[in-house]
């Protein structure tokens, strides 16, 4: 008689591959209703732990490279994700080794990423930020056929596992959607980014490509669009928002420091004369969206990121199963409204 497996057993009671090893080797927190369920199915199904044990090899140690940046809360939040997920599986053998980088020094995530390539780990998961040098890593990850996840950023000329995040071009195509709804179709959208790793970073290009591409297919004029590369320098971002010099303003900000942006413009124009989207649940943004100074966050469940990617690999590395290989995240609008209701 075949025996049944564990992604079988997780499909039929409803419930996590996780959730299942947890109740088969009684480790963990499990609804007691939960656990006579597995339990059920696997005694029907001729389940087996010794062949279980056997066949995930439970004596391998399974070590995932972790290539991320170091700076800001919304990375703090993808790690706090891959953790959460990876203590799961330790009992299975999994391990991770953290390599973060500073995004604003490009040859640091060179640096740390040919660290992790020295490592000799089992799998990577990575947030392929620098186009070009990303490419260069994941060719020399393909040679070395280890595989590799990308979170938040995607990269067309590389083969990952597995790609988790947005569609970067469809969200700043919503973006520029609900920044329109209701406004004066002559109306200047302000498209702001800063002059430090945004330059480099494919998502915000993406981002700005959608905004755009909204425009261009609802026959909007994207002449009232102006876009602007900016320093840190907050004294010089409100000056330069004085010189748009008009009575209302459509502001998108495509990255995580709508805040900043939020700030000085409320120092320009009076609340109901400019409408602001941005990107992330990071504080700073969180209190912009209940004091009204932003209307919009996009979302992209960081946590949940970083939790997805240890599955792939530990679906890929350990139950051996099929992995999908694009997860797109949801688009989620976050507004002063709903914002209590996310989860960050």
């Amino acid at each position: 008689m075949k025996r049944i497996t564990i992604k079988e057993i997780a499909k039929k009671a409803g419930v996590s591959v996780g959730t299942v090893d947890r109740v088969l080797h009684n480790r963990g927190e499990v609804a007691e209703k939960t656990k006579k369920l597995v339990k059920q199915i696997a005694k029907e199904g001729n389940y087996s732990t010794n062949v279980f044990a056997r066949n995930l090899k439970l004596n391998k140690t399974h070590r995932f490279a972790i290539i991320l940046p170091q700076d800001n809360e919304y990375w703090k939040t993808q790690r706090t994700g891959i953790e959460a997920a990876a203590a799961e599986y330790v009992s299975l053998g999994v391990q991770l080794d953290f390599y973060t980088f500073d995004r604003q020094n490009q040859d640091s995530f060179v640096t740390q990423s040919e660290l992790a390539l020295q490592s000799a780990p089992d799998a990577v998961v990575m947030a392929p930020l620098l186009e070009k040098e990303a490419t260069a890593i994941c060719a020399q990850l393909d040679s070395a056929k280890i595989p590799y996840v990308f979170v938040d950023s995607n990269l067309e000329s590389a083969k990952p596992l597995a790609f988790i995040g947005q569609d970067s071009v469809q969200s700043g195509y919503l973006a520029a959607k609900l920044l329109n709804i209701g406004h004066p179709q002559d109306c200047q959208s302000l498209i702001i980014k800063f002059r430090d790793y945004d330059s480099i970073n494919k998502t915000i290009d993406e981002r700005i490509e959608g905004f755009r591409k909204y425009y261009k297919e609802t026959g909007l004029d994207d002449s009232q669009i102006k876009e602007v590369e900016i320093g840190l320098d907050e004294a010089a971002l409100k000056e330069w928002l004085e010189s748009v010099n008009e009575k209302q303003a459509l502001i998108f900000v495509p990255n995580s420091r709508s805040h900043q942006v939020a700030k000085q413009a409320a120092a320009v124009w009076s609340a109901r004369s400019y409408r602001l989207i941005g990107y992330d649940l990071v504080s700073k943004n969180l209190e912009g969206l209940k004091n009204g100074r932003i209307e919009f966050i996009i979302h992209q469940n960081p946590k949940t990121q970083g939790a997805l990617s240890i599955q792939a690999l530990y679906r890929h590395l350990i139950l051996n199963a099929e992995v999908s290989e694009v997860q797109y995240m949801p688009l989620d609008i976050l507004t002063k409204e709903n914002v209590a209701f996310a989860d960050n």
